[in-house]
């Protein structure tokens, strides 16, 4: 009788261990997919931003982002400034290839009619081989109108030089204006009378997913109902193992509680 109650009591706290474990599986399953839900509507939300402001007409870059502003929800606005290059702050970005390509994008301030310095992403020319010069454009000197499209500050990563992948202004001198909060894309820069897409390649925008960010909701969530069911199935099976087992506990019990071989050879 008392390994029936040993077993029962070994089984009941294995079948409260199982739910508990369970339980909590359930618990980080719906969190993790709320996670990844969340995540699916930043980049619905991002898309549609993209959406919108890259399909509009270009706008002042004073009127997307007012002094002292950082570029924000104007991020994808196509704007129009006029002002000129610093070329002395002229950077090369050595480690951002595109198509998989290795290329050096060309960063450089652009000091604004309006008396701020805008970050620019002005184009990208091909890494050299050993026995090739760079081919960098010449930028000009007067004034220049640069239709852009405005980006949010990336952060940084602490890379530099030859390791650089950030368009930040930590890779660049120090401008000679007020910074704007963020940078852009140059998509035209027209100067005595000329107009060019960039200087040297021009870098194209990124292409905007949703990702796999709901699928994996949905696999999280559906993990979440399937842990509870599981563990009624495993509480079932312990409860019937508990009744099951109970009739071959007391059949062993009742077969060691009669004589043994040794016992019946004495007597014999």
């Amino acid at each position: 009788m008392r390994v029936t109650t040993a077993s029962r009591a070994a089984r009941i706290v294995r079948v409260i261990g199982a739910v508990l474990l369970i339980a909590a599986i359930s618990a980080v399953a719906v969190r993790a997919g709320f996670w990844q839900w969340g995540r699916h509507e930043a980049r619905a939300e991002a898309i549609a931003l993209y959406e919108a402001n890259a399909q509009a007409d270009p706008v002042p870059l004073a009127a997307a982002v007012p002094p002292g502003a950082a570029v924000g929800d104007a991020e994808w606005t196509t704007v129009s400034v006029s002002g000129m290059f610093d070329s002395d702050s002229l950077t090369l970005l050595r480690n951002r290839p595109i198509d998989r390509e290795r290329v050096y994008q060309v960063l450089v301030w652009f000091d604004t009619e309006d008396g701020r310095s805008l970050l620019l992403n002005a184009g990208y020319v091909p890494v050299p081989g050993p026995d090739e010069d760079l081919a960098l454009a010449d930028l000009p000197t007067g004034e220049v109108e640069v239709t852009a499209v405005l980006r949010v500050a990336e952060p940084d990563d602490g890379r530099r030089d030859d390791g650089a992948t950030r368009v930040t202004p930590l890779q660049m001198p120090p401008p000679s204006l007020e910074p704007i909060d963020g940078y852009a894309m140059v998509r035209e820069a027209c100067f005595d009378g000329t107009c060019v897409d960039s200087f040297g390649g021009q870098v194209p925008l990124p292409t905007l997913s949703l990702g796999p960010h709901l699928a994996y909701a949905w696999q999280w969530f559906a993990l979440a109902l399937f842990a509870p069911a599981a563990g009624i199935v495993i509480a079932r099976r312990g409860s019937r193992g508990d009744t099951d087992d109970a009739p071959r506990t007391a059949a062993r019990a009742s077969r060691r509680s009669g004589p043994t071989d040794e016992e019946i050879e004495d007597a014999l």
